[in-house]
């Protein structure tokens, strides 16, 4: 895909994925990302991956059992920092225009900080979150959960008209996953902080709608 094309390979000693990563371990899921981002998760071998993070592949097998695995590992694990860090940004914000800024400011700055592992986490979105256990589904560390919440306690309020909650989520949450695609496929260009208030203006129509 053209799109993934454009993602390159990171070859730096940046923190890995996995919380308290470091050392090869860091080594290998920064190597994973870059080609899984460029190549897609199928055509990327183990071999590939160890080649790139420096390892050897008897080194990354102890780190993950599989390339399933370690892709999944790191989708989840970024999927809850998502959640974690738009749910403190929102915390504290009383009505839900606040909380759709504080949303898409949070998401926008994690993008921006880390362009690779918020693309890996965006293009394999309908590769793992579909079949994730409902244990994952259901916990805090669900983003979608989260903006369906907030959702839910402002049509309560009478802040936002009555209406299908998870579908007001899918399409609040669509404004910034989709200008954030079209970032990946190069036709949305710069920081997404630059569309910031644009994109948080769209989140809060499609609210009140």
């Amino acid at each position: 895909m053209a799109a993934r094309r454009q993602a390159k390979t990171v070859k730096t000693a940046a923190a890995g994925v996995t919380e308290g990563a470091s050392g090869a371990k860091a080594r290998i899921e920064r190597a994973a990302l870059g080609l899984f981002c460029a190549r897609g998760v199928d055509a990327v071998t183990t071999r590939e991956m160890a080649a790139e993070s420096g390892v050897s592949e008897g080194a990354l097998y102890r780190h993950y059992p599989s390339k399933e695995s370690l892709a999944r590992t790191m989708f989840f694990a970024i999927h809850a920092r998502l959640a974690r860090e738009v749910a403190a940004a929102a915390k504290d914000r009383r009505s839900i225009e606040a909380k759709a800024r504080a949303l898409v400011g949070a998401y926008v700055k994690i993008a921006d900080e880390d362009w690779t592992l918020f693309s890996y986490h965006l293009l394999t979105t309908h590769r793992f979150l579909p079949y994730a256990d409902k244990s994952v589904k259901a916990s805090e560390h669900n983003i979608v959960a989260i903006v369906e919440e907030m959702i839910a306690e402002a049509m309560a309020a009478k802040e936002i008209p009555e209406g299908d909650a998870s579908l007001k989520a899918a399409s609040a949450l669509g404004v910034v996953m989709q200008a954030a695609l079209h970032k990946i496929y190069g036709r949305v260009t710069g920081d997404l902080a630059r569309h910031e208030d644009a994109l948080a203006r769209a989140v809060i129509a499609v609210l009140k709608s």
